[in-house]
């Protein structure tokens, strides 16, 4: 069954601090999902991010937040629900002086999501550190780059040691901010997501030592070419609730909050 994502990315400006991730989840608790939700999960930079320097991108600059459905309709719809626009609003600002002040944006888009579970469902839920990646235009043929790095690129993912899961997000619409609630944020310029999910950041590291990564770097001389690509290890923080709201959406609380967000933890 195909799983759709509706993706928040936000970028800090030079010289603001990041969202905290206390911040982020007490302003998304009370935040109901649409019934059809599949997943509601927050990522915030992994307080062990120096260690990864295999790609050589720096610290994150962002936080993201994703809600993922089987349905794209009740995603687009969700994107213009008041209580997520006031969350996101909420954590892209910090009290300064009397008022608030804009630490960066949110940019947003609607994602088709392609996955190679590499684990059980149970261990690929569990994962709490994921590789986000970004690819970047300007491409030569954006068609021809999503078409090879799906089919080719996960399955060699999902070989690396101790992957728990390998997520592909290609966008699912041409004009994603012509959907309510989406218009006044930028688009998600990125040509493909990709996520690569760990239990921890031992776990990543020594997978980046497998012969895998040889076939993965001679696949990506394959690629169409583009501009350039981001890879950020990113804290997963899982938020989905099992109680029901009265209209029937999902509702997120405190005790939602994970053991992967407790302080130590990987």
């Amino acid at each position: 069954m195909s799983e759709f994502a509706l993706v928040y990315t936000f970028e800090r400006d030079a010289g603001m601090p990041m969202p905290q991730p206390d911040a982020v989840v007490s302003a998304l608790q009370g935040v109901v999902t649409p019934a059809e939700c599949s997943g509601f999960d927050v990522y915030v930079p992994h307080p062990e991010h120096d260690r990864f320097d295999f790609f050589r991108d720096g610290a994150p600059p962002l936080v993201i937040v994703e809600c993922r459905a089987h349905s794209l309709p009740a995603l687009e719809r969700y994107a213009g629900d008041a209580r997520l626009q006031a969350a996101l609003d909420h954590i892209a600002c910090a009290p300064s002086g009397g008022h608030d002040v804009a630490l960066g944006r949110w940019r947003a888009g609607i994602f088709r999501v392609e996955c190679e579970l590499a684990a059980t469902p149970q261990q690929a839920a569990a994962a709490a550190l994921a590789l986000v990646v970004h690819y970047y235009g300007p491409v030569d043929d954006a068609d021809a780059f999503v078409a090879h790095y799906v089919a080719n690129h996960p399955p060699l993912l999902a070989r690396l040691p101790a992957v728990r899961d390998v997520r592909c997000y290609v966008p699912a619409a041409a004009a994603p901010t012509g959907v309510a609630g989406l218009a006044d944020l930028a688009a998600d310029p990125a040509i493909i997501r990709n996520e690569v999910w760990f239990d921890s950041m031992d776990a990543l590291l020594e997978s980046l030592r497998s012969p895998v990564v040889a076939e993965m770097r001679a696949d990506a001389r394959a690629f169409a070419r583009y501009g350039h690509a981001t890879h950020y290890p990113m804290r997963r923080i899982r938020l989905a609730g099992a109680a029901r709201s009265p209209d029937n959406g999902r509702a997120l609380s405190a005790s939602d909050r994970p053991r992967a967000f407790d302080e130590g933890s990987t």
